[in-house]
């Protein structure tokens, strides 16, 4: 997946790691690191915005059927079914887990420990941690 589209062509600016853009570029990386097009997976984290999904929280108020509409909205029908059950896997542990992407970052100590953590998650595979992890500052790491 060589052109995995790089965060500032989407929108999202991390370098300084506001927690808003470090969620959406999770959001994003979840979509890219899937076997779909990268346009589709761009299309779709755009819908996912407009339809209001701007925090882990905020997955938990779409149930998986409407959720699967979203995807269907923006072309990710392929596998629609698979990614709207791990999109709600992963930001609801992410919710539960650590409160927000911002706090999983932070509190990880170096990129190995927020690799683990991400790879933990169900759905989040070693080229979605790559994706996410690979864009993100090193000053960010344990500064929870």
């Amino acid at each position: 997946m060589s052109d995995v589209k790089h965060p500032s062509e989407l929108g999202i600016d991390v370098s300084e790691g506001s927690p808003q853009q470090l969620y959406r570029w999770l959001l994003a990386s979840v979509l890219f690191g899937r076997p779909v097009q990268q346009g589709v997976a761009a299309d779709t984290y755009q819908v996912l915005i407009d339809h209001g999904l701007t925090s882990p929280a905020r997955f938990a108020e779409h149930d998986h059927e409407g959720l699967r509409r979203l995807l269907d909205e923006a072309g990710y029908a392929r596998i629609d079914h698979v990614m709207s059950d791990e999109l709600h896997e992963v930001m609801g542990r992410v919710d539960s887990d650590w409160g927000s992407v911002n706090h999983l970052v932070r509190s990880s100590a170096d990129r190995a420990e927020l690799t683990r953590r991400l790879t933990d998650l169900k759905g989040v595979g070693p080229k979605t941690a790559e994706i996410f992890t690979r864009e993100l500052p090193d000053a960010l790491y344990g500064t929870a």
